[in-house]
């Protein structure tokens, strides 16, 4: 069992703890909380030493690995704190609002050889899983075309806060990096690196919100295909969706009507594209009725959602300390996301293309 240094103490915090909580798996040595209320009834709950510093909680003797769970504008600082310790480093989402600090980030991780895991959650999702599973695990051939939606009505968030947390950093952060980093981490696990990025932005509704009212961006993948990510913050219903379009086969994830996972395969053959006998099938209908069932889809639905989730976020993290492997999710990828992230509004606010060099950051922007 291995001893985590909690910094912060929120309840994101323990929801990820309880995932494997009765697992023996770790437990908490000691916590940090800018507020010494919520760390002293953290410690009540999960056991530790509740220190009064950063600085307390990086020099307790007997901590095995760090577990950083705060404001997002206090995880690059928090990181920049412990890495030097070389200890293992669970950091939620998002690092950093900015590529290049996370770039400096990575280079300090590198230096003291210390392994950071980021806590993208919906990489973990178990449609999402499985999607990303099948593709490696079928030949896609040629890929075509990525693409996925991001739809809320961001004013039902905006009216909760200004009512009752009006000092919420929701209403100082663009959703495109702060919530959509998980979907921009699924695009590029499934299309691989971005090469460049247009974006049109909608900003006509004056209200307390900095998101974009609506963006549409087209990304070109190093690869040569293209991938396409569209928010909109004024709709009026939640969607979350992706789409992967290949030469054998289309996946549809949380595709809507209840199905979270849905592959359109390609027949494999020309007898089943075209029939046994296409000869006798003058009609269309009947000419395509082979390849049509052949097309037929295949869905997958899953009882599980944030739980699952949560559990193999943790897991990972349990390999990371306890058995040294390398988490999927790391600080290079961090930079990869949130350097899209910038690339997408940055290339909508310039109305223009904006390219990415090899590692992901946006080039030439401020």
């Amino acid at each position: 069992m291995f001893k985590l240094g909690c910094y912060g103490s929120g309840n994101r915090t323990k929801a990820l703890l309880d995932s494997l909580n009765q697992d023996g798996f770790y437990k908490v040595h000691a916590v940090y909380d800018l507020n010494i209320e919520s760390a002293e009834d953290f410690a009540a709950q999960y056991g530790g030493t509740v220190c009064k510093t950063p600085e307390e909680l990086i020099n307790t003797d007997g901590i095995d690995a760090f577990f950083i769970s705060l404001s997002p504008f206090a995880h690059a600082e928090a990181l920049r704190r412990t890495i030097p310790c070389g200890k293992p480093i669970f950091v939620e989402k998002p690092v950093s609002f900015s590529a290049a600090e996370i770039k400096e980030l990575v280079l300090l991780a590198e230096k003291y050889n210390t392994p950071v895991q980021v806590g993208f959650m919906r990489r973990f999702l178990p449609e999402n899983r499985a999607a990303l599973d099948f593709i490696k695990e079928n030949d896609p051939g040629r890929i075509f075309s990525v693409d996925c939606n991001w739809f809320h009505h961001g004013e039902e968030e905006m009216n909760y806060n200004l009512y009752h947390h009006p000092d919420n950093f929701r209403l100082h952060v663009s959703q495109i990096p702060f919530h959509c980093c998980h979907m921009l981490d699924i695009l590029l696990l499934m299309g691989g690196n971005a090469e460049k990025v247009t974006s049109l932005t909608t900003k006509v509704v004056d209200r307390p919100y900095p998101s974009p009212d609506d963006l549409i961006c087209n990304i070109q993948f190093t690869s040569g295909f293209n991938g396409r990510f569209h928010y909109s913050s004024m709709v009026y219903y939640n969607e979350m969706s992706y789409r992967f379009h290949a030469e054998n086969y289309s996946l549809k994830i949380d595709a809507g009507g209840g199905d979270m996972f849905v592959i359109h395969r390609r027949p494999r053959f020309k007898t089943s594209r075209i029939g046994s006998h296409p000869e006798l099938h003058k009609a269309s209908p009947d000419f395509n009725l082979t390849y049509n069932q052949f097309c037929a889809p295949q869905k997958v639905n899953f009882s599980q959602w944030l739980d699952w989730a949560n559990e193999n976020i943790m897991y990972e993290f349990v390999q990371l300390v306890r058995d040294g492997k390398m988490p999927e999710s790391d600080l290079r990828t961090a930079l990869r996301v949130q350097g899209l992230a910038e690339a997408i509004e940055a290339s909508g606010k310039l109305q223009k293309t904006i390219e990415l060099d090899d590692e992901g950051l946006p080039i030439g922007i401020e």
